[in-house]
């Protein structure tokens, strides 16, 4: 099954889903709210796809991680799974490994309204099935496709890592 078919895929609403330990190459930012709303995530996104390559539909898609760490702001990291490739990440880009996790997701297309509310009702939606949201290692990840048009409202997979309640 393609990762865009997967529970909280396209068309399956909320679930639940399993990653398998990862390593991923990227890189980092940590700002205020106001400067990821002036840009400075959608930026990094950018840069991170014109480095790994954003044209081939099935590479794995760009990842984005977060901690909300601060009270007047947050750091991400974005980036792609390592996989020899020999791109500019590759070479000189920072390393995350990741362990097997579990995450509640759903897909936000363009059409989904403001990304914030969906988060919102995913959420509630961990709540209501007895899972808590386990910000042990992360707060957020997302998936984008790496071929995804960041001049576009946004099209996403939205995941909380969570643990049974």
């Amino acid at each position: 099954m393609c990762r865009w078919c997967e529970p909280g895929g396209r068309a399956t609403g909320a679930g639940l889903l399993e990653r398998p330990a990862q390593r991923l190459v990227g890189r980092s930012w940590q700002g205020t709210h106001g400067e990821a709303e002036a840009g400075a995530i959608l930026s990094l996104l950018k840069s991170v796809q014109a480095e790994a390559g954003g044209g081939d539909t099935f590479a794995g898609p760009i990842v984005a991680l977060s901690w909300s760490d601060r009270a007047d702001g947050f750091r991400t990291f974005v980036g792609v799974e390592a996989d020899g490739a020999g791109n500019s990440l590759e070479r000189d880009g920072e390393r995350i490994d990741l362990p097997a996790m579990r995450f509640a997701t759903d897909w936000h297309d363009a059409s989904g309204g403001d990304v914030l509310e969906h988060y919102a009702a995913l959420i509630e939606w961990v709540r209501a099935t007895g899972h808590r949201w386990d910000k042990a290692r992360l707060h957020h990840r997302e998936e984008y496709p790496r071929h995804a048009d960041f001049s576009a409202p946004p099209a996403l997979r939205l995941m909380l890592p969570v643990i049974a309640g």
